[in-house]
């Protein structure tokens, strides 16, 4: 509920009756930041600074203190870890393969007409805006979201990385950190294992995908269709590199590159 009513923006085809009330907390909360802007002498904060600032509060500062007195958590309970050394193989490789997604996207006719204001405000503050925005958005999403949908409220151990494969396609895989041992297992716990993610997880993945994307309702369709899936791998991929920074880093990649297509195919 706390998501649905703060953190995720109402579509504007939605019918005011609904629309009104679903965005009524938002906008206390926007009015509170203009107020607390104000007395430190910034009167007419622009878009993007009033929108850092009430995401740096809400998917940040709040969750964070809420993991340290509610769950008496430590950072590294919600993914505040060093990553393994798979978050170079793996998001480097997810980048790639991303690239035909981001270009289909990009060429969305809705895609356009919703970030020509991002256009407008000029490449420093848009840089700013979301290397901000985003730092927050995951530590919520996949920080403290990956701990709260588990069962005892932290993140698992960090992940086995099994490589005794010598030759062939398991040791290509086993390299990505996926092909692990799945002994005594069956079902999705023999799925799970062999995607080497620990078990007791696989709620919290797809919980935190559906939550991510809730979040790009509204946006251009093609962005929205592939949010869903895309938070899904983006929580899994944070649990086997051992940290929320993996997904982050990822994130950032493809928005800078969706950035780029979009100025060089306008």
């Amino acid at each position: 509920m706390y998501v649905v009513w703060l953190i995720v923006l109402p579509p504007r085809w939605l019918d005011p009756v609904i629309r009104s009330p679903w965005r009524e907390p938002q906008l206390w909360v926007h009015r509170a930041i203009g107020r607390a802007l104000s007395a430190i002498g910034i009167d007419a904060p622009s878009q993007f600074l009033q929108v850092g600032v009430y995401y740096v509060l809400l998917a940040l500062a709040l969750p964070a203190i809420g993991c340290l007195l509610i769950l008496r958590s430590k950072p590294a309970d919600t993914g505040w870890r060093r990553p393994n050394r798979l978050l170079l193989r793996i998001v480097g490789c997810s980048f790639v393969i991303s690239i035909p997604f981001l270009f289909w996207m990009v060429r969305s006719p809705e895609f356009a007409p919703y970030y020509r204001q991002y256009l407008d405000a000029g490449p420093a503050v848009v840089l700013t805006y979301y290397v901000v925005v985003l730092f927050c958005e995951h530590f919520f999403f996949e920080g403290v979201m990956l701990a709260a949908f588990r069962s005892n409220g932290r993140w698992p151990d960090p992940p086995t990385l099994v490589q005794d494969a010598q030759t062939g396609w398991r040791r290509i895989a086993q390299w990505f950190g996926i092909a692990q041992p799945t002994e005594s297992t069956r079902g999705l716990q023999r799925m799970t294992r062999w995607l080497g993610i620990p078990d007791g997880c696989l709620g919290a993945i797809v919980l935190s995908g559906v939550l991510f994307g809730l979040v790009h309702w509204g946006k251009a369709g093609r962005e929205f269709l592939l949010a869903f899936p895309g938070g899904v791998f983006l929580a899994a991929l944070a649990y086997r590199c051992n940290s929320w920074h993996a997904p982050y880093l990822l994130h950032a990649g493809t928005v800078t590159a969706a950035a780029l297509m979009f100025l060089l195919t306008r």
